[in-house]
């Protein structure tokens, strides 16, 4: 009977692999997944996810994790962790996520570094290691890549990011063949329409594929402490929402992303602030 479950993830994780042509298979933050996986603009603790650079401002320590159950199934469930140290005029992070159980499972580890290059250019660098385990090998396979990202506060109101996932080009090779890592490259804005409302756009364009995904998003915090976030994405279309909260040092968001071929994926994350 546990062959059934298990099969079936089997052959989700296949088809996620040949729909996403290679691409990594999820998105960290919560607060990023309910905006359709917009990152590069976003500047908070789980920029260590998405775009380096936006940890640059960062000045107390903090301590963060989230969860995602994948399509609302366990076996393809994703975890991931940070914890940042500014110093001085630098902040240093450490990143781990995990995807998948025990038919496969991808993990990434991750160590970061960001800075202020002037009042209003940020930039922030990633070493990463990743592990790739598929049961045939019976090991898991390793290999380094990095990220690279910036970003440059335009105006008052508008915020520019581009970062790069992987511009040397990163595989692993299995007994099934070679698993190539994406080079990814995204651009995108945060115009903050007024103190409460920020509205937000990000072009992704992946080398192995021909589309270019576009992404928009909406925050709006309607009482203090308290936001409300929608997000919608093409290709595969994608529809996302979610809010997030503080009380206290802890700030806790949550999101669920609809995809349009594989259903829902719930996901919820904390950071702590010391």
């Amino acid at each position: 009977m546990k062959l059934l479950p298990a099969l079936t993830c089997f052959i989700i994780f296949i088809f996620i692999v040949h729909f996403s042509e290679a691409q990594e298979v999820f998105t960290p933050a919560s607060r990023s997944q309910s905006l359709a996986g917009i990152s590069v603009c976003l500047s908070d603790a789980w920029s260590a996810f998405g775009n380096q650079a936006g940890l640059a401002q960062i000045n107390r320590p903090i301590l963060g994790g989230t969860f995602q159950n994948r399509f609302l199934l366990k076996e393809l469930s994703t975890g991931s962790a940070l914890f940042i140290l500014p110093v001085q005029s630098s902040v240093f992070a450490i990143t781990f996520y995990q995807f998948g159980k025990t038919i496969f499972r991808q993990e990434k580890l991750g160590i970061t570094f960001a800075q202020s290059l002037s009042p209003k250019l940020h930039a922030g660098l990633q070493f990463n290691y990743y592990s790739f385990f598929m049961p045939e090998e019976n090991q898991s396979k390793g290999t380094y890549g990095v990220e690279l990202g910036f970003q440059y506060q335009l105006t008052k109101n508008v915020l520019m990011g581009i970062h790069a996932l992987n511009p040397i080009k990163t595989s692993i090779k299995t007994f099934s063949g070679e698993y190539d890592y994406p080079t990814r490259y995204n651009l995108g804005a945060l115009i903050q329409l007024s103190g409460s409302f920020g509205f937000m756009t990000e072009v992704e364009k992946q080398l192995l594929i021909p589309e270019i995904i576009i992404k928009t998003g909406l925050e709006y915090e309607i009482m203090k402490k308290l936001v409300l976030r929608t997000g919608l994405s093409g290709k595969p279309y994608q529809l996302a929402a979610g809010m997030g909260f503080e009380v206290k040092k802890l700030r806790i968001d949550l999101a669920v992303a609809y995809n349009q071929h594989l259903g829902n994926s719930p996901s919820a994350s904390f950071q702590y602030q010391f």
